[in-house]
């Protein structure tokens, strides 16, 4: 029994130290956790400090960049003032010197006045006086040898100055709404597309022959003018839609040219004349500008019967280039569709009234050149 009750006691001691040793390994293991956590802490500090210390490093270099750009602002705001001032005395000296060369072109034009025609010339000779006094070419055969302005005795002097001067001033346009200033070259070229050229109203002549500058041609057309149907019926015909049907009448036996008409097309203004001919009839179109500005549209003109609204009978049909508004009216009698008296009283339906009836396609095109 003693022997027993020492190995119990032993075994109690043995399980004891086996427990003990037990608690010491988990005691260890929770050390070496919070060791490895405080490694991890620790590393996260590291880090954390690390990138503060970047931050710190980008702050700063962001606050030299800024105190850079501050430095660099300061310098382009005193450099702008600077050019403020530069461009404000080159504004005043710019106009400094236009004001004296408008003052010395405008003496120059006034010395160079023939006083006979009272216009500038745009060309030599320019004959001149004993005493400097100039005439042009076109007025020396009317002075009768004398000096218009000192009436003394001209000879053959011509002056080679006054040509010079000339081709190296600003010449005025003539057309009295205009008041614009070219050089000689550009001048000559003017007169044919000055928007305030004198042309005729594009009606029929039988209906108005008024003469007027160019722009104020459509007002004319639209308030005044009795050769077009404006006056009426703008609101209807004139709406800017293309491609347009009309249908148009005249009386059979009347031996007029039919009214025009007016219309508008992406801002610019094209006439349709309806002319008659001692054996035809003319459909034309003007554009209001030059033959050259003609150059860049396309216009086609059909005209066929009115009781044939699909165009399935007979058709006369032109395409090609509008005409010049400063095309005079026998121009336009030789120009655009031509149909003879014979072939338009085919296309034409007689009403009541006697009038003959027929109906106009018109369609305008805007020409791309190659080039462009």
């Amino acid at each position: 029994n003693a022997f027993r009750e020492e190995r119990n006691a032993f075994r109690e001691e043995r399980n004891a130290f086996r427990e003990e040793r037990n608690a010491f390994r988990e005691e260890r293991n929770a050390f070496r956790e919070e060791r490895d956590a405080l490694r991890e802490e620790r590393n996260a500090f590291s880090e954390e400090r690390d990138a503060v210390k970047e931050e710190n490093k980008e702050k700063d270099n962001t606050s030299e960049e800024n105190d850079a750009l501050e430095e660099e602002s300061e310098v382009l705001t005193k450099e702008r003032d600077v050019m403020k001032i530069d461009n404000e005395t080159l504004k005043s000296e710019k106009n400094a010197l236009e004001t004296k060369y408008t003052a010395l072109t405008s003496t120059l034009r006034e010395q160079l006045e023939c006083p006979v025609c009272l216009e500038v010339p745009t060309s030599g000779p320019v004959h001149v006086c004993p005493n400097g006094h100039f005439v042009c070419s076109k007025c020396k055969s009317r002075c009768k040898s004398r000096c218009p302005t000192c009436r003394v005795k001209m000879f053959s002097g011509k002056s080679l100055l006054a040509v010079k001067v000339i081709e190296n001033v600003e010449h005025a346009c003539r057309n009295g709404d205009c008041g614009k200033f070219f050089p000689l070259e550009e001048y000559r070229l003017h007169p044919t597309s000055c928007l305030h050229r004198t042309v005729n109203c594009p009606s029929p002549n039988e209906y108005c022959s008024k003469q007027m500058t160019l722009s104020k041609v459509y007002d004319h057309i639209l308030e005044d003018c009795k050769g077009s149907w404006n006056m009426q019926f703008n609101t209807i015909l004139n709406d800017g839609k293309f491609p347009k049907y009309l249908i148009l009448g005249s009386r059979l036996r009347r031996k007029l040219s039919s009214k025009g008409l007016a219309l508008k097309w992406n801002d610019q203004v094209f006439y349709l004349n309806v002319e008659k001919a001692p054996d035809y009839h003319v459909f034309s179109l003007e554009l209001f500008g030059t033959a050259l500005e003609c150059k860049d549209y396309e216009v086609s003109i059909e005209v066929f019967s009115s009781d044939d609204k699909d165009m399935e009978g007979k058709v006369q049909r032109f395409a090609g280039e509008p005409l010049p508004i400063d095309s005079e009216q026998e121009i336009r009698k030789k120009s655009g569709l031509l149909i003879g008296t014979t072939q338009m009283e085919s296309l034409t339906v007689i009403d009541e009234m006697q009038n003959l009836t027929f109906s106009l396609a018109l369609d305008i095109k805007k020409q791309f050149k190659q080039n462009q």
